[in-house]
């Protein structure tokens, strides 16, 4: 990610955080350009039981990562995990927080926090707690109500990322661009390393500062957290694919 970019956290670690919620209380408002359901199979999501970890395999050009996330608590509203990530160029431990807000009938991602402590061979573990703030916020899909045809507009965002520790950097402030996603499938089986799942399966972007990348996910009805998902070239062809290869 470009405004990203010095975060260790994968960018595909980023987009698996942005599972959908639940509609639940909170502060809404109004908004421009809201979710357009076609009424043939819908789901509401629940929320992610505190406790719960899953572990998974990114297999993408640059090598393979191996990450587990470990579900501290999660709203509406807020998302807290952990993440052990190993990687070709390290390992690092991660804490993150994700704070939201229902927008109409949209879930919009207002701020997130990373902080990670990697291991560098030689200069030994180095910590860093980066911030991620968007406005208006970054729609990540329908807050309730997932259904086959719906569609969304994710609209432009400015995007300012703060970062201190080890090695502090300069803000970034980037604007994104304009994105659109659809729910291509409720209830669609799908078998990983993990197991069996029921999904919702849809297609959207992962926000990269100034680019986009097209990605197809796959969401456990049951569990709330996505099962699999593919990165996509503008030709349609995969470039990376994150599969569940355990759950607890």
């Amino acid at each position: 990610m470009s405004a990203r970019r010095h975060i260790f956290v994968p960018m595909f670690l980023l987009a698996f955080l942005l599972a959908p919620v639940s509609q639940g209380a909170g502060k809404r408002r109004s908004v421009r350009t809201p979710v357009t359901p076609v009424q043939s199979g819908c789901h509401t999501f629940g929320l992610v039981r505190a406790g719960l970890k899953a572990s998974y395999l990114s297999v993408a050009p640059g090598g393979n990562v191996t990450f587990q996330v470990t579900y501290i608590s999660d709203t509406p509203t807020q998302t807290k995990t952990t993440q052990k990530v190993q990687s070709p160029s390290g390992n690092a431990d991660v804490t993150t927080t994700l704070d939201g807000e229902i927008v109409g009938n949209l879930r919009g991602l207002k701020h997130i926090k990373i902080s990670t402590t990697t291991t560098v061979p030689i200069l030994g573990a180095l910590t860093t707690d980066a911030n991620l703030d968007f406005v208006p916020s970054l729609i990540a899909g329908p807050s309730a109500g997932w259904c086959t045809g719906a569609t969304w507009t994710i609209s432009p965002v400015t995007e300012t990322l703060t970062t201190t520790g080890s090695l502090p950097l300069p803000p970034v402030v980037v604007t994104t661009i304009a994105s659109t996603g659809e729910v291509l499938a409720v209830n669609e089986s799908l078998t990983v390393p993990g197991g069996t799942f029921n999904t919702v399966k849809y297609r959207s972007a992962v926000v990269s500062g100034t680019s986009v990348q097209p990605a197809i996910t796959w969401v456990s009805m049951t569990d709330n957290i996505v099962v699999k998902q593919d990165t996509i070239d503008a030709g349609g062809n995969v470039t990376s694919t994150t599969t569940l290869t355990a759950l607890q």
